[in-house]
């Protein structure tokens, strides 16, 4: 499940989920605060994306988060480390 185009797509799925927001052009460049999403409901997608994939994003790595694909290489990266 650790692709970028697999993680997309959950990414959009747990967004829709968590902030009820649907967005269907997001790419890996998208900036996610120009998404309209707050950063509460940044924490809680990053959370749903820890539970759904198992994984434990280190709080230094999300500091650093400004696009899409920031979070998507993050993700990618801990769920490479577990598997």
């Amino acid at each position: 499940m650790a692709d970028t185009s697999n993680l997309l797509a959950l990414f959009r799925e747990v967004v829709e989920e968590v902030d009820k927001k649907k967005l269907p052009d997001v790419t890996e460049k998208s900036v996610i605060a120009d998404l309209g999403i707050d950063s509460l409901s940044t924490m809680q997608i990053i959370g749903e994306l820890e539970n759904r994939l198992d994984i434990m994003i280190p709080d230094d790595q999300l500091v650093k988060l400004e696009t899409v694909g920031d979070l998507l290489a993050v993700v990618e990266r801990c769920a490479a480390k577990k598997g």
